[in-house]
């Protein structure tokens, strides 16, 4: 939901390598990273296995659902060269770090809101049937999409994401359950995937899974130092349908409103859309290493990306020169002859996936 936002809302290039090299980063804060807050006793519930409770999660369908998320991280992230940087970067940034808080609404398939809250300052992706509302409170600004017959997905929200992720587990992925609990009030079960790949910096995922509806309330993602990384949490949850006045969206008075055309899978992006070649990945599972191509940049762009670049440490190999970028959860490689590698693994794997050609 954040990288929607963002997509919808950029205005310009500056900042892009920044935001190029953190995109892996932003994926893992859509979906990780829940705690689980410890009640006086555990609740007893009938016994299932790993399998029956993936299975169960698949299966999960409800009406309703009103939701506050608490989402935290701490990635170690390296700070920004004086000079370097704009307000959409540094915002970016803090997405990355402490706290922040995400309400969720969703009515069916047709109707979905999901707003990051920060203090008085709110920005929303709201879908009302085929009308979908990206709202910025503090730029003062709405962009609005119709969507064709044919597309009709649901806003993204943590319970979704965790969903999906669930859903593509395979081999890569030891499985297993550690007993029960509480998140906002309600029984869960606890699930623990582990990455089975060495080169993961990823050493354990925990999530929590609602007793009685099965939906995804809370998770969290350790480094393989056993360092909390990243966190959401339910803070409360309430499974009765939402009052359609949540999803109906007006732009206030005075709102700078953005027309922006939908396009259906597989259709020709549009003229305002950001263009480049898809990344090539190598590996599987948690070892994927996505390698793309860096956009140019020019003038003062230009030299803002020479400081950021010449900040990290530079390292060298068979793959040709680069500079490296470090933190809890992911890796980068921005190569001089204008690559990127991101991944969730260790150096060794970026190099590797740079020398295949």
């Amino acid at each position: 939901m954040i990288d929607a936002m963002k997509a919808e809302s950029r205005r310009g290039v500056r900042g892009r390598v920044w935001a190029l090299v953190l995109a892996g980063v932003l994926g893992f804060a859509g979906i990780a990273g829940l705690t689980v807050r410890a009640a006086s006793a555990d609740p007893t519930l009938p016994p299932l296995t790993p399998a029956e409770l993936l299975g169960k999660v698949a299966a999960a369908r409800v009406d309703g659902l009103s939701a506050t998320f608490e989402q935290r991280s701490d990635l170690g992230l390296p700070a920004l060269p004086a000079g370097v940087g704009d307000d959409e970067t540094a915002t970016m940034l803090g997405l990355l770090t402490g706290t922040h808080t995400i309400r969720v609404w969703t009515a069916g398939e047709q109707k979905s809101k999901v707003a990051l809250v920060d203090g008085s300052a709110e920005s929303a992706m709201i879908r009302n049937g085929s009308d979908v509302w990206v709202w910025s409170s503090e730029k003062q600004e709405a962009v609005h999409s119709t969507l064709p017959a044919t597309k009709r997905p649901t806003v993204s929200n943590p319970t979704e994401a965790i969903r999906t992720m669930l859903s593509k587990l395979d081999g890569t992925t030891e499985v297993t359950t550690s007993g029960t609990g509480y998140v906002a009030g309600r029984a869960v079960y606890q699930l623990i995937l582990t990455p089975r790949a060495t080169e993961s910096l990823i050493g354990q995922v925990r999530v929590s899974i609602d007793a009685e509806y099965f939906v995804p309330l809370a998770l969290k993602v350790f480094a393989d130092d056993g360092q909390e990384a990243v966190g959401v949490q339910a803070t409360s949850v309430d499974f009765t349908v939402p009052n359609d006045s949540i999803f109906a969206f007006q732009p206030p008075a005075g709102v700078t409103v953005t027309e922006r055309a939908a396009r259906d899978k597989g259709g020709k992006p549009s003229a305002d859309e950001p263009k480049g070649d898809a990344p090539k990945t190598y590996g599987t599972g948690w070892a994927t290493v996505a390698v793309l191509t860096m956009p140019t940049t020019t003038g003062t762009d230009q030299q803002q990306s020479k400081a950021l670049l010449d900040s990290l440490p530079a390292v060298s190999g068979s793959w040709g020169k680069g500079r490296l970028l470090s933190t809890t959860l992911l890796t980068a490689v921005i190569t001089d002859d204008g690559r990127v590698a991101v991944g969730a693994v260790v150096p060794d794997a970026l190099y590797r996936a740079l020398g295949s050609r």
